[in-house]
């Protein structure tokens, strides 16, 4: 019954529940417009399934120039007309309220991760423990040095888990005063606006904080390569903040960084300031105006 659906993924009746197999048989009664408001950034080389033939999108909402750049290469094949610089409406309820934690939130990689199934949460699998992943971060979270440091300067450690690995939380062993945290049921705005810094390595929620002006530190430990290729966003020229690849040169960034009360470096805050066309909470209204006028065209 709907003109048009605004939706976080490509692929809606995917997402909507459809089976292939159900949607060959309902896809004439499909007749909704339908534009995307982004569950991430797009950033990243995305045609595999964010494409004018893929998807059919009419609108791509964007809270960076950076991504009208990426989503402009012919390989997405979308019209100049489809691309808006609106920011995004997950970024609306962004407030900082600093509370003093550290954040410690890395992405998945899909060749460690239990495959899906439609409808169910992976499961656990015993053999996670083995994995260059798991002993990286378990190693970081029980790290004395970084625990100590938290303790005199007032500082909470929070580890939160990507959902696609929350059931191996019973794996980790962190130290005293460290939380590991599932990603089920996790308020992430709340903890996102509570969070002082945030270390991770890809993981997409890096915007919503910089969003916040709040500092970030990047982990990318050789041993653990993205699962993704880059396409408009390169860490080394635009990151928010320092690239560590090794645990020593982390620990001691943190250490710094809690020292001095978590105050972002001026280089970083230009270049989140550089990146971001708004920051003025109202996403959401911008977006809703140009729908109508889409609409009514």
């Amino acid at each position: 019954n709907s003109s048009i659906v605004a939706t976080t993924h490509a692929n809606l009746p995917a997402f909507s529940g459809m089976i292939p197999a159900c949607f060959f048989c309902l896809q004439d009664l499909f007749n909704a417009e339908v534009v995307c408001i982004q569950h991430g950034l797009a950033v990243q080389q995305l045609a595999h399934n964010n494409n004018q033939l893929y998807d059919n999108l009419k609108r791509f909402y964007c809270a960076s120039p950076r991504e009208i750049e990426n989503l402009s290469k012919p390989i997405y094949d979308f019209p100049a007309s489809y691309l808006k610089l609106t920011g995004i409406p997950r970024f609306d309820g962004l407030k900082n309220d600093d509370k003093k934690q550290i954040l410690i939130t890395p992405t998945w990689r899909n060749y460690i991760a239990v495959p899906a199934s439609l409808g169910n949460v992976r499961p656990y699998t015993p053999t996670f423990k083995e994995t260059d992943y798991f002993k990286i971060y378990n190693n970081l979270i029980s790290d004395e040095r970084l625990i100590d440091s938290a303790k005199k300067n007032g500082y909470r450690i929070i580890y939160l888990l990507h959902p696609t690995i929350s059931s191996q939380i019973s794996d980790y062993q962190p130290g005293e005063g460290v939380e590991v945290r599932s990603a089920v049921g996790v308020n992430y705005e709340e903890i996102l606006r509570e969070s002082s810094l945030m270390v991770t390595d890809y993981s997409g929620v890096q915007f919503d904080f910089a969003y916040m002006r709040k500092p970030v530190v990047y982990y990318h430990p050789p041993k653990l390569p993205p699962h993704y290729s880059e396409g408009g966003f390169f860490y080394d020229t635009m990151g928010f903040g320092e690239i560590c690849t090794d645990h020593e040169e982390l620990v001691s960034t943190l250490i710094s960084y809690m020292d001095r009360q978590c105050q972002i470096d001026s280089f970083y805050r230009k270049r989140e300031d550089d990146f971001f066309a708004f920051e003025d909470l109202n996403s959401c209204e911008r977006i809703y105006y140009d729908l109508i006028e889409y609409q009514n065209s």
